[in-house]
Formats: C-alpha cells, structure tokens, sequence
C-alpha cells in the first residue's frame, strides 16, 4: 500500500514538477537551454513511471485505480499547460490566465464543473481547448465510475465466497 502511495505520489510530482519547467515563453539562450534540458529528463523520467504504472495496472485489476490517477494527473497538467501556451501566445484567449498556477486553477475548476468565472474562455480557440477538455473529462468520470463500481463489486463477490466457504 505504501509503495503503491509513493508511486502514484512521484508520479504526480514529476509530472508538476515538468509542468513547472517546460519553456513556453521566450526566454534568453542559457535559460531555454537549461529549461529544455530539465524538460527532456523530467519528461523521460515521467514517461518511465507512466509506462511502469500501466504495466502495474494491466497486471492486477486492484490497481486499476492507481492507473486512473495517474492519467487523470497527466491530463490535468497537459490541459493547464495547453491553456497557459495559448494565453502566453495569444494573449486574450482565456481572460485572467497569466501564470501556470492560474493555469492549473481554470483546469482544476473546469474538470470539477465549479467554473468561478473569474477565469474563463474569451477567445475561440480557449474556447475549443475547453469543449475537448469537457469531453476529455467526461471519459474519465465514466471510466472513473467503471472502475470503481467494478471493484466493489469484485470486493462484495470475493467477501460472499468466503462467508459461504466458512459456513
């Protein structure tokens, strides 16, 4: 269980972590280069783990869950940073955005349905972004809801057998 904690845990912070660091703006020569290099090894480090996570999780059903977790982190970081390039290449997409954090703040709210407001799609383009990110976040929740029922269901089945065995 705690491996299983750690692993879904470092997957999460590499994945923050790359997000952090991917060069979106033009920066000087030495920054970009440093920034491209972290990229890259975060990145394989991430892809690693991923990879190691799906094999984890097409081997034992239980841990099916950790497999969602890990994907629903992804394309949380993979959204904000979509939405945080549009707004820094085209300024005016998505109304409030300046920073990544604001960025991982309208994904989080948008996957939630919470919507504030106070960030919201101006432009088409975000406006797309968002569609793709609502359908997106529509096959989680439905995938989500799949696992998890299927588990309880295989738990109650599992927990059945050994009450009738032991009578």
């Amino acid at each position: 269980m705690v491996s299983r904690v750690l692993r879904l845990g470092s997957v999460s912070v590499l994945l923050l972590v790359l997000f952090l660091v991917v060069p979106v703006r033009s920066e000087t020569t030495g920054t970009t280069l440093v920034r491209g290099l972290a990229t890259a090894v975060l990145l394989g480090a991430a892809i690693t783990v991923l990879l190691w996570q799906l094999r984890l999780t097409a081997e034992d059903q239980d841990r099916r869950v950790d497999g969602l977790v890990a994907s629903l982190v992804l394309v949380v970081v993979t959204f904000a940073l979509g939405f945080y390039a549009l707004e820094v290449h085209r300024p005016g997409e998505v109304a409030g955005l300046d920073t990544r954090v604001d960025a991982l703040y309208f994904t989080c709210s948008t996957m939630l349905t919470i919507g504030y407001g106070d960030v919201h799609a101006a432009g088409q383009t975000a406006r797309v972004l968002v569609l793709v990110q609502m359908v997106v976040d529509i096959v989680f929740v439905a995938t989500a809801g799949s696992l998890l029922t299927g588990r309880m269901r295989r738990r109650a089945q599992s927990r059945a057998r050994r009450a009738g065995e032991s009578s």
